[in-house]
C-alpha cells in the first residue's frame, strides 16, 4: 500500500524559484523516479483551485511548504507536517520590515506547533528552535538538504566561455550580505589588482538601492554582471567559477555550500553555525563583515590557489560526502520520517 503525501502550494504562489522551491521539486522528483519507494507524492503545484483541494483532501500526510494564514487538516486521519527552512526573522527580525498581517513567517509557530512532525533542514536551525521557542513539543527530524547539480549536464554560457569569474548565487540584499562582496570589488578597482574582474550574481531580484549606489559609486558596472540560467547553465557556472561566494550574516542550511561540493568549485563563506555544519572541510570560512579578507579570497581564487573541494577533504572522503548530500539519501530520509509520522 503506497502512503500518498500531499505537498501543498504556498510556496509556489510566493515565489516560483528559490532554495524551498528547489527542496520541494527534488522531493516530488525523487519520490516519483524511486521504484522501491512506498511515498506516493500527490502535488498541488501549478494546478486548478478544484484539483488542489483533492489533492489535499486525498493525502494521508500534508507537508505544509510554508507558512501561509493557518495550518490545516481536512481530515481528521491526516497528519501535517512542517519543514523549518530557518529561524533567521526571528535571529535578525530588523531584516523582515513586513507586518504581521502580510508576512507568513509570522505564522510559523503556529504551523510548527500544530504540526506532527518538524523536519529541520539542519542541526543549527534546530537549536535555534529550542532557543526562540522552547515550548513547542512536535516531534522534530533534522534531514539535510539534498542535489542532483552535480550530475547535470551542463549548458555553456557563450559570452562567458574562456573567462574567470566568481559567482555569487541567490538574493544579494539584506542578510544574504551581498554589499559585502561588492565593498571587496571595490577595494581590488582601486588597488588594480585584477583589471578583468568578473562578479557573476546569479538569480535574485534586481540591484536594490544601495547596491547600486555602490556599483556606480566604485565604477564597477564592467565588474558585476546579473544573469538568470536554466539549471544547465547553472551547473556551467559552478564547474567553470573561479569560486562561490556566500557572505551571508544568516543562513538554515546554504544550498550553495552543497551544489558548489558537487560541481567541485572553490569556497568562500561566511563563518556561521550553519556554514560550519554543512562546509565542515571543504570551505574558506570568513568572516562576513570584512571586506579586505573578502578581497583576499578573491584575489587568491582568481589566481587559482583556492582549493577545491576534493583537495581540501581527499577524494575518498569528497566521493562520500558529495554521495551523503544526494537524492537517494534525501528521499529515504524522508520516507521514513513520513512513515514514522503516520505510525506514532
Amino acid at each position: 500500500m503506497m502512503l500518498k503525501i500531499g505537498f501543498d502550494d504556498q510556496i509556489y504562489r510566493l515565489r516560483a524559484q528559490g532554495g524551498i522551491c528547489r527542496y520541494f521539486n527534488e522531493l516530488s522528483i525523487g519520490f516519483s523516479a524511486s521504484s522501491t519507494s512506498k511515498i506516493l507524492p500527490v502535488i498541488a503545484k501549478q494546478s486548478l483551485a478544484s484539483s488542489r483541494l483533492r489533492c489535499r483532501s486525498e493525502a494521508d500526510i500534508i507537508h505544509a511548504t510554508f507558512y501561509n494564514k493557518k495550518p490545516y487538516r481536512l481530515r481528521s486521519d491526516q497528519r501535517l507536517v512542517s519543514t523549518l527552512h530557518d529561524m533567521t526573522p526571528e535571529r535578525y527580525p530588523e531584516q523582515f520590515i513586513l507586518g504581521k498581517w502580510r508576512s507568513a513567517h509570522a505564522n510559523k509557530k503556529g504551523w510548527l506547533d500544530a504540526s506532527d512532525l518538524i523536519i529541520s533542514n539542519s542541526e543549527s536551525s534546530a537549536d535555534d528552535l529550542s532557543f526562540f521557542w522552547p515550548n513547542i513539543k512536535t516531534t522534530l527530524k533534522v534531514i539535510p538538504l539534498a542535489t542532483r547539480i552535480g550530475s547535470q549536464v551542463t549548458q555553456p554560457i557563450a559570452n562567458l566561455e574562456n573567462t574567470s569569474f566568481w559567482i555569487f548565487v541567490g538574493k544579494s540584499h539584506d542578510y544574504k550580505n551581498g554589499k559585502i562582496l561588492l565593498k571587496a570589488l571595490s577595494t581590488l578597482k582601486k588597488s588594480n589588482v585584477i583589471d578583468e574582474m568578473l562578479m557573476i550574481f546569479v538569480g535574485g531580484k534586481a540591484w536594490s538601492r544601495d547596491e547600486k549606489t555602490l556599483i556606480y559609486q566604485n565604477d564597477l558596472e564592467q565588474h558585476v554582471l546579473k544573469i538568470y540560467p536554466n539549471d544547465a547553465q547553472l551547473a556551467w557556472l559552478y564547474r567553470h567559477c573561479s569560486a562561490v561566494l556566500v557572505p551571508s550574516l544568516a543562513e538554515g542550511f546554504s544550498l550553495p555550500l552543497i551544489e558548489a561540493l558537487s560541481c567541485n568549485a572553490p569556497l568562500g563563506v561566511s563563518d556561521l553555525e550553519i556554514h560550519r555544519e554543512v562546509g565542515a572541510g571543504y570551505v574558506e570560512l570568513l568572516s562576513p563583515l570584512n571586506a579586505n579578507i573578502w578581497a583576499e579570497f578573491l584575489t587568491a581564487a582568481w589566481d587559482k590557489k583556492a582549493k577545491q573541494p576534493s583537495q581540501r577533504l581527499g577524494q575518498a572522503q569528497y566521493e562520500n560526502l558529495c554521495k551523503f548530500y544526494g537524492s537517494e539519501r534525501f528521499i529515504k530520509d524522508h520516507e521514513h520520517a513520513y512513515l514514522n509520522c503516520l505510525a506514532s
